[in-house]
């Protein structure tokens, strides 16, 4: 089973949120979150990020995503922001997928409101079952090859 987790920069805080998939096939944010206070070291960024993938379901029901607030919405209430276009300017985000041992970790481009963020597949980094301090590390690296 795919799991999905990401770990964002934004003004000095990291932010490691998860993710899940709907039966209709569309991945959401599924509510779980960390919040993390720069400096962190590579075994609680690797920690709370594999706590974020161990929170990825498949299956979830399809919310209605014009009636009600968004997936996201936990994580903005608890920075008190109020759009996601605010939360990501500025942000530096990667990546995270697990499948099975094999865990991706994949750098991005800040892309705006108009793209998103763009994967760097080019710089994504394959590991077999890593440990915190591994994965962690490989998040900073890929967190520094992300604008």
């Amino acid at each position: 089973m795919t799991r999905l987790a990401a770990l964002d920069l934004r003004r000095g805080r990291y932010v490691a949120h998860s993710s899940s998939l709907t039966g209709d096939g569309m991945w959401i944010a599924n509510g779980a979150f960390v919040l993390l206070d720069e400096p962190a070291d590579d075994r609680e960024l690797g920690a709370a990020v594999s706590r974020m993938l161990d929170a990825s379901r498949t299956g979830v029901p399809t919310p209605d995503l014009r009636g009600g607030p968004s997936a996201f919405a936990p994580v903005l209430d608890a920075l008190g922001l109020r759009t996601y276009a605010t939360y990501a300017k500025g942000t530096r985000h990667v990546g995270v997928e697990r499948d099975a041992d094999v865990v991706l970790v994949s750098p991005t481009r800040n892309g705006g409101a108009r793209e998103g963020f763009v994967g760097l597949t080019e710089h994504a980094v394959r590991l077999t079952a890593p440990g915190d301090g591994e994965l962690g590390e490989a998040l900073r690296a890929a967190l520094d090859r992300s604008s």
